[in-house]
């Protein structure tokens, strides 16, 4: 159930009214073997965090997590990204999940991220968004060994799931609640082999790692939770995102989809065939000597014409 605050409303009224002018290309990708860090900075209005002055706190950058013996890579996150845009239904339908990824374990039995230290309220952040109100840009390259996407709008909220660390405070999940003013996920993605065609789908994927990822997660999120307002406000974060490698991947964590079955960081990228443009068609230029034939060409008949009017 959604906040019912007026900005909240108008926060969902203008990604709805966005949805219909998103730009949706057609690409799927699912990754959750890579890492966020950065850092987090608070402030009074939408005004001041757009323009970045006047903060009331930070910038906080994200620390190093434990939880018992087990500590989350240096000053990162692991990081959960499922993008699904205008694919055909083996992909599912339209998605953009970003989020830290708290599920993985070492011990499956004892449940979904148990003993995760990813699994903190401190630099945790969720932007789910089950429609195409984003714009999604992006997709293969030629030579389909480079995949890039990127990530722009809507408020992340849907079933309420919009979630930011309101740096620099921990505790309970409810403190962080509130909607996306603005999202930017750009990143790209380098194989070592091609992308192979699905005969089925009629898409280039593959589902081998990335030899290397990079990116950026930049944004606005308003935190309007009413369990203890004291934490609302703007917070602007500023992240990198870096990959392959994760907590769950150097530990064999793994978790249970509802079932038996124990699933590692897994890497799935699909889209389309490249379409490249031809060429551009450029006209010739003259060379120099041509243009020197032209005009001798051009002396020669002004000498004719002269040599004509003293005949006359």
């Amino acid at each position: 159930m959604l906040h019912q605050s007026a900005f909240r409303i108008g926060l969902a009224a203008a990604a709805l009214t966005a949805a219909s002018l998103a730009q949706a290309v057609p690409l799927s990708a699912s990754f959750d073997n890579f890492t966020y860090s950065g850092s987090v900075t608070r402030y009074a209005t939408l005004t001041d965090a757009q323009n970045q002055t006047n903060p009331t706190g930070g910038p906080y950058t994200i620390a190093t997590a434990t939880n018992g013996p087990r500590s989350t890579r240096p000053n990162a996150r692991d990081g959960n990204l499922s993008v699904t845009s205008s694919a055909p239904a083996a992909y599912g339908t339209d998605l953009t999940y970003f989020s830290t990824a708290w599920y993985f374990t070492m011990t499956p039995a004892s449940g979904d991220g148990w003993g995760n230290p990813n699994n903190t309220n401190d630099g945790f952040i969720q932007y789910y968004l089950q429609s195409a109100a984003p714009t999604v840009t992006g997709g293969w390259q030629p030579g389909y060994t480079q995949f890039q996407l990127a990530v722009a709008g809507g408020n992340g909220d849907s079933l309420d799931a919009g979630r930011l660390w309101p740096a620099p405070a921990s505790g309970a999940a409810a403190i962080s609640r509130g909607a996306f003013v603005e999202f930017n996920l750009n990143l790209t993605a380098n194989f070592a082999s091609p992308a192979t065609l699905n005969a089925t789908t009629n898409w280039y994927e593959t589902s081998a790692m990335p030899t290397g990822m990079t990116g950026t997660l930049t944004g606005i999120f308003q935190n309007d939770q009413t369990s203890n307002p004291s934490y609302n406000g703007f917070y602007r974060f500023n992240y990198t995102v870096t990959g392959p490698g994760s907590w769950a991947a150097d530990n064999s964590a793994v978790y249970r989809d509802g079932g038996a079955v124990d699933i590692p960081p897994s890497s799935l990228w699909a889209g389309p065939e490249v379409v490249v443009p031809p060429p551009a068609t450029v006209a010739p230029v003259p060379t120099l000597g041509n243009l020197a034939l032209l005009g001798l060409s051009l002396m020669l008949g002004l000498m004719v014409f002269m040599r004509r009017g003293r005949m006359h």
